[in-house]
């Protein structure tokens, strides 16, 4: 296994900070620049992961809802998709990765 087979994101079940789910279908690569890209692909739903608050329209009681994104598909550089990010009102302020491994994918 290669040193960057190693930084990259395994296909699989993936959360967002902000609490959507997607699932890696891969890693790409600009056959023009050699950059390198995550490919996911919406789950559709996301777990609400705000305090109820009446100054906020987004959220709620229900801890996971239904999302209008299901089957979008997304590209991101692979050090953005891996990074460490403010988590702000989502996370109570702690530095979580912007995505985080939920699931892998079996092998089969």
């Amino acid at each position: 296994m290669s040193d960057r087979d190693k930084q990259e994101p395994k296909p699989g079940t993936y959360q967002h900070f902000k609490g959507g789910f997607y699932e890696v279908l891969g890693v790409a690569e600009d056959p023009e620049t050699g950059k390198r890209f995550v490919v996911y692909q919406s789950l559709g739903i996301v777990e609400n992961l705000l305090e109820k608050d009446s100054e906020n329209e987004f959220a709620s009681d229900a801890k996971i809802v239904k999302a209008n994104n299901k089957g979008e598909l997304a590209v991101c550089t692979i050090a953005r998709f891996c990074e460490v990010v403010d988590g702000k009102e989502y996370r109570k302020g702690q530095k979580v990765p912007r995505f985080c491994l939920k699931s892998p994918q079996s092998r089969s």
